[in-house]
């Protein structure tokens, strides 16, 4: 059982041995690709790359997206605009009334389980980001002009990124190649985030004190800092490169299907929040969208009381839908059945105690 009162469940990823872990059997829906040390680098090179062939009246992005990312493309480009869609219904469509035929349209894959329908005929250029579906079926099925991914999401390397054009994408603009432009070592800031975050991959393996735990939550947070500074697409390192490569194809999915399941008949129904959820689908994680703030924040501490460490996906977003607040826990790889018992044995546990107050 990998739980022990330091680390918890949840969190970045530590380092662990992958070669065990089986690649899919669809690899092909990729055409032209370059990899990126995170997915916003992968979007800024597509965005560039279509404004050389095309002039671009607005680039439109949901209104529910990361904030970071939001504030990052706010930097780098003048026309950001937002539109609506329900991230919690993954047959909500995008309106594509909206939109003109010079605009860039951001579609978002959400949290693996949306397959966004590309109208035929005269209509935008649509970048679909599969941060949170990657290998997913709308992933691998996907029509869009181009494509883009944050794999660190899914996959356990210290950063990550992806753009491709789908084998099934009409656009007649290329993916041009990456210039591989040298950047001294010393001043390369990637190479600086990735040794720490890579760093504190290692620490959180092996870490048994709470001091220890101190280190990587430090180290983790300085490269994440690094990142969300550099706006520069720095080439991937050649080393870099491979590990990314060696962990691309790998089915991860596989475990978060099966982690599901058991999960899902564990856990007790509640009024406090709904499970997202598709049939015939794998989500991100446990996915569970609250109505409400405070209990969102209610939830969401007394898991990390309990040692489980949720992903908030995503903070500082305003929606107009009934479910504005989605916490993600982890079911990845890196859990077994009993780890699964544990992580709805305290979800049961909140849900009986917001009961209790209720009735009081």
């Amino acid at each position: 059982m990998m739980h022990n009162t330091i680390i918890g469940f949840g969190s970045i990823f530590h380092k662990q041995a992958i070669d065990g872990i089986e690649n899919t059997s669809n690899a092909h829906f990729l055409g032209a690709h370059e990899l990126f040390y995170a997915g916003r680098y992968a979007i800024k090179y597509v965005i560039h790359g279509i404004l050389e062939h095309q002039h671009i009246n607005a680039i439109w992005i949901p209104n529910y997206y990361c904030p970071f990312v939001k504030n990052w493309l706010e930097q780098e480009f003048e026309s950001i605009t937002y539109y609506d869609i329900d991230p919690f219904d993954a047959t909500s469509k995008i309106d594509w009334s909206l939109f003109t035929a010079n605009d860039i349209v951001i579609a978002n894959n959400y949290w693996g389980l949306k397959e966004h329908q590309i109208p035929n005929g005269e209509r935008p250029i649509v970048i679909e980001d599969h941060s949170h579906g990657w290998l997913s079926k709308g992933c691998m099925d996907s029509q869009a002009d181009f494509c883009i991914a944050s794999l660190r999401k899914t996959l356990p390397i210290p950063l990550g990124g992806i753009a491709w054009k789908p084998v099934k994408s009409k656009c007649s603009i290329p993916l041009k190649p990456l210039e591989k432009n040298n950047i001294a070592i010393e001043t390369n800031p990637m190479l600086q985030s990735w040794a720490l975050i890579d760093s504190a991959m290692e620490t959180k393996a092996t870490c048994n004190k709470e001091e220890e735990k101190s280190v990587f939550l430090q180290q983790y947070s300085q490269g994440e800092v690094l990142l969300r500074n550099t706006q520069e697409i720095v080439p991937l390192l050649a080393e870099h490169e491979t590990v990314i490569r060696n962990a691309l194809f790998k089915d991860f999915n596989a475990y978060k299907k099966t982690h599901l399941a058991y999960i899902l008949q564990a856990i007790h129904p509640s009024q406090a929040f709904k499970i997202i959820n598709e049939e015939s689908k794998t989500p991100f994680g446990l996915l569970l969208a609250f109505k409400e703030r405070e209990l969102f924040k209610d939830f969401k501490q007394f898991l990390i009381t309990h040692m489980i460490y949720p992903a908030e996906l995503w903070p500082q977003n305003n929606i107009a839908q009934d479910y504005k607040f989605l916490v993600n826990i982890h079911i990845d790889f890196r859990y077994n059945t009993k780890d699964l018992e544990f992580m709805a044995d305290t979800i049961n546990r909140w849900t009986l105690q917001r009961s209790s107050l209720q009735i009081e």
